[in-house]
């Protein structure tokens, strides 16, 4: 996470855009600035050009949590937000974004999905469902589409506060918004995507409103982003390790959380594991995981599945700093004779944590049609003796938003 300009609400589009206008410069890496509930809008962590300039939109809007600082708005004791019964979430893209007149749907009509274009989630691939069923991630909701840009979110059921049904938005709340071209579509043509980024350099608005039932305002918020090239891209994921299939009425398995970022752990704790397990919770604690991406224009194309970038592992320098290194001599383990492109760094309350060596290089797919998206770097970390709130980031050397940092909280 980063941090963020804060601006006063300012009323309307225009007045937004034209107060950003004046606005010294984004505070944070992304490019972003916002107010009221965004708290950031950043590339999905699934893709290399999810707010490159001209390419396919494919953003995470990242709801705060009140009372809780923006960069802990992902942690799930600190409740993001729910839509009451009746009640509707709408989400209104401006300045330069655009929709796609030759978009075309699983069932050929231009209109967004729930699960395919339009996903909620707690944490990277911890989704709140559009399904109804018995399992803690089913929300039971749809989306309204204007064919233009603006979209709905609406429960289809729930009561009271609580139109999203099940435990992960009852207890955790709406974290994330996702808006992406459809992942399950084979096609590569560019009908698979709804929206584009504006030209280089142009603005993207974007707002979110929440509504009571009766019609009434609940909480908003705004974002501006600017779209400009990226280079290499680094995510936090739990790819590969969560349950499958969560979309399905049937999956009843999945636990409320299952994810490798801001879990607890005990003071001097080891986390290692990089093996999906079954359930998520018997494998705790796991290694920090992070998602690694080739540059927007090493792509064979602009949609998932994309290729990553083999060969990177770290070369651990003291106890809480590493080398990202690519395996440029080809041993086939990361050394300090290979070339550095970034870092790693560790920072919390303890002084004795510890960022663990790990001898495994990445792996990368073609992209394209087939194989694995992106690739992932896994870091073992020992927690440090003092309880609070630790951060891990990995960073490269060159590059837009080229940083990703996971947290973990040592308790007890």
């Amino acid at each position: 996470m980063m941090s963020f300009l804060r601006r006063k609400l300012v009323p309307g589009l225009a007045g937004l855009v034209a107060a950003l206008a004046v606005a010294a410069g984004p505070a944070g890496a992304s490019g972003t600035l916002t107010q009221g509930i965004v708290a950031d809008v950043v590339s999905a962590p699934v893709v290399s050009n999810g707010l490159v300039a001209g390419a396919p939109t494919e953003f995470n809007i990242i709801l705060n949590s009140p009372g809780a600082p923006d960069a802990l708005a992902l942690d799930p004791p600190n409740f993001g937000h729910q839509i009451p019964a009746g009640g509707h979430m709408e989400v209104i893209l401006g300045g330069s974004f655009q929709r796609n007149p030759a978009f075309a749907n699983s069932t050929g009509a231009n209109a967004l999905e729930p699960n395919r274009n339009v996903i909620l989630t707690i944490n990277p691939q911890n989704p709140i469902t559009a399904t109804a069923g018995a399992g803690v991630q089913h929300g039971n909701w749809s989306v309204g589409d204007n064919g233009s840009r603006t979209f709905t979110v609406t429960p289809n059921g729930g009561s009271g506060e609580d139109g999203l049904e099940n435990a992960r938005a009852s207890l955790i709340g709406i974290k994330v918004i996702h808006l992406r071209p459809d992942p399950n579509d084979p096609r590569t043509t560019l009908d698979r995507a709804p929206f584009f980024n504006g030209p280089k350099g142009t603005v993207g608005t974007i707002e979110v409103k929440i509504f009571n039932a009766d019609g009434s305002l609940r909480e908003d918020g705004w974002a501006w982003v600017k779209f400009r090239d990226a280079g290499t891209q680094v995510h936090i994921t739990n790819a590969g390790l969560t349950t499958g299939a969560q979309g399905s009425p049937a999956t009843v398995t999945a636990e409320t959380v299952e994810s490798t970022h801001f879990q607890r752990v005990a003071p001097l704790t080891s986390l290692t594991n990089t093996a999906k397990t079954t359930p998520f919770s018997a494998g705790a604690p796991y290694a920090l995981r992070f998602l690694l991406f080739d540059e927007a224009g090493n792509q064979p194309d602009p949609f998932i599945p994309q290729k990553g970038l083999p060969d990177v592992g770290y070369v651990v320098v003291s106890d809480t700093e590493a080398d990202l290194v690519m395996d440029t001599n080809g041993n086939g383990t990361p050394d300090p004779l290979d070339a550095k492109i970034g870092s790693i760094a560790l920072t919390g309350p303890g002084a004795d944590a510890q960022i663990l060596p790990n001898p495994a290089l990445t792996t990368s797919g073609a992209g394209g049609a087939a194989g694995p998206n992106g690739s992932v770097l896994n870091v073992p970390v020992k927690a440090g003796s003092r309880r609070g709130i630790y951060r891990l980031t990995v960073r490269f050397d060159t590059g837009i938003a080229n940083a990703a940092t996971s947290f973990f909280v040592v308790v007890n």
